[in-house]
């Protein structure tokens, strides 16, 4: 066959396309070609759902999420708070507490009273211990209040706390203790630190039944009141000297026992 006849058969053979039945390699390529992008196509589809689904995941658990991907956490589960009342100041153990210090304070060879009422004048008597407080039933100006009876050679003398929340406004807004009378009666008023520092106030006057000393100091909108003074009754003269010194009487003050 020549060059010519073969290019003849050649010619045909583009104009008349491949007899059936038959494929040339181009197509094979071809068809494998687009065998390949299909399934190209399918796998890109497939990354994308991954992808898609896998953001949304991530979504939830990182903070800043698109607030419709965020579940709340459930609540958690709380115990009611307990509340416990505060029980009410025992005044009347506070009234006991202050005449056990007075009779502490009472100084040696002082004779205490046990607690037998003393003769008055005709069918009285005098209570030469006692306490009272404020509560259900029992209104006062005072919180509580103690009283102890000392004698010495035959000389008697009273030792009283008392402890209020009455007190006086312009001895509550006072700077200088001892610029406000607290008793019309006082003579003569002095600061004495206590031995823990407290400053307390002491007032003195002197009737004629013999000299009286108080103490006072302000806390915390409380009022204690510590005073020593004679007390004359039948038979008996009142005591004409003190029974504690202003040392003695500031420390007493000042004992956190009489704060309610």
């Amino acid at each position: 066959m020549t060059e010519t006849s073969i290019r003849e058969l050649m010619a045909r053979a583009v104009e008349d396309g491949p007899p059936s039945g038959i494929q040339l390699p181009v197509d094979d390529v071809l068809s494998r070609n687009a065998r390949v992008l299909r399934r190209r196509r399918i796998g890109q589809a497939l990354a994308t759902v991954v992808l898609l689904a896998g953001a949304a995941g991530l979504s939830v658990l990182l903070p800043g999420g698109p607030p419709s991907a965020l579940r709340p956490p459930a609540p958690a589960a709380t115990e009611p708070a307990v509340v416990t009342p505060t029980p009410p100041i025992d005044l009347e153990s506070r009234a006991k507490a202050a005449l056990g210090l007075l009779v502490a304070a009472a100084p040696p060879g002082y004779r205490v009273q046990k607690g037998e009422p003393a003769p008055g004048p005709g069918a009285s008597t005098y209570a030469v211990r006692e306490t009272t407080w404020r509560g259900p039933g029992r209104p006062g100006k005072d919180l509580y209040w103690a009283m102890l009876e000392v004698q010495l050679d035959g000389r008697a003398a009273v030792l009283t706390v008392r402890v209020t929340d009455q007190v006086p406004a312009h001895l509550r807004s006072a700077a200088d203790p001892c610029s406000v009378r607290i008793s019309t009666d006082e003579q003569s008023c002095r600061v004495v630190l206590a031995s823990d520092g407290t400053p307390v106030r002491i007032a003195s006057w002197r009737p004629v039944t013999g000299p009286v000393d108080e103490a006072t100091r302000l806390v915390n909108g409380v009022l204690v009141t510590v005073q020593q003074a004679g007390r004359p009754r039948p038979n008996v003269y009142a005591l004409g000297r003190p029974v504690l010194d202003d040392r003695q009487l500031a420390d007493l003050t000042s004992n956190p026992t009489l704060l309610p």
